[in-house]
């Protein structure tokens, strides 16, 4: 038996239900919802006797549920091995649910057990501006977070590995809209958290590394696997900072890119550090989409990642000190 629990304040008259894809719950269908016990405190429990199924929350009339208001982002995810299983998840008060919220599991393959950490856009993954560490648990490192899935429909989040030196991963993308519900496979979860797996730390040279919210960072593409890359990132805007005098600044846009091309050294002559917080700011101004939208980010990229973090790291601050 399993044993639910969430806290939501509703209005007299009103109750929260639970709604599957079992035959016990009549497959999503409404009338066949269960409806859960009101507690003090707002809390709403019950007992489940099935272990193997996706669920979702809605509110409705305590009497009739003829008219829903289902929660928003996918389908809740509940996989189990054993039918009674509070003692199996390490669940003492049962499994708690946070309303319009979705627990998330990040796995990164680590056999070798070295330092990971992870950053990412969601609170919990620090909002880009820092890299939380990630617990070690055989050959997986892994850290789970509470998303909430109305400002968080959309999770970008980056995998770093400390060792001698520092490696990044690409950034890769979660989606928690209620658009993947449909095509969810339990396959992809983990007891009642969703999975989001990466192999290992895969070419590592020509990872997309990201600054802020509104800056990624990285190598020149040189062939179409790069370009590929930069597109799954949803990175369409590139900037290449060229080192060579001889080359003029220019701009192409070709497909679905726009490449724009500056001469490091004619913009950057003399004080060119005090130069290079406007230059970025004026890119970011033009060119730069809000993340939260899922639209794109600008793409700076150069040949040399030690000058070009050294520039970087100058403007964030100069960005900081303003």
């Amino acid at each position: 038996m399993l044993s639910f629990q969430l806290h939501y304040q509703l209005q007299f008259g009103d109750a929260i239900y639970i709604s599957g894809d079992s035959d016990y719950f009549g497959n999503w269908s409404p009338l066949q919802a269960k409806r859960m016990k009101w507690n003090q405190g707002h809390l709403w429990t019950i007992d489940i006797p099935i272990h193997y199924f996706q669920y979702k929350y809605f509110v409705s009339s305590f009497n009739d549920p003829n008219s829903e208001e289902w929660e928003f982002g996918p389908n809740r995810l509940m996989r189990t091995t054993e039918p009674s299983c509070n003692h199996q998840l390490n669940l003492e008060k049962g499994i708690v649910d946070v309303w319009n919220h979705r627990k998330v599991m990040f796995q990164c393959y680590n056999p070798q057990q070295y330092p990971m950490f992870i950053s990412g856009s969601s609170l919990d993954l620090g909002q880009n501006a820092k890299r939380v560490s990630m617990k070690q648990k055989q050959d997986i490192s892994y850290k789970k977070i509470l998303a909430n899935v109305i400002e968080d429909k959309v999770v970008h989040y980056q995998f770093h590995v400390k060792t001698k030196k520092h490696y990044s991963s690409s950034i890769l993308t979660l989606h928690l809209d209620s658009t993947i519900s449909q095509n969810q496979n339990l396959d992809f979860s983990y007891k009642n958290y969703i999975l989001a797996f990466c192999t290992g730390m895969e070419k590592i040279k020509r990872s997309i590394y990201q600054l802020d919210n509104h800056i990624c960072y990285g190598y020149v593409p040189r062939d179409q696997n790069d370009f590929n890359l930069l597109r799954d990132a949803n990175l369409h805007t590139i900037i290449e900072f060229s080192n060579q005098a001889e080359q003029a600044a220019h701009s192409i846009k070709f497909g679905e890119f726009n490449y724009f091309t500056l001469n490091f050294r004619s913009n950057m002559k003399g004080t060119y550090i005090s130069n290079l917080s406007p230059l970025i700011q004026l890119l970011i101004t033009k060119y730069h989409v809000n993340v939260k939208s899922n639209q794109q980010v600008i793409y700076i990229c150069n040949n040399s990642l030690s000058h070009l973090r050294k520039y970087l790291q100058a403007y964030k601050s100069l960005s900081i000190s303003k």
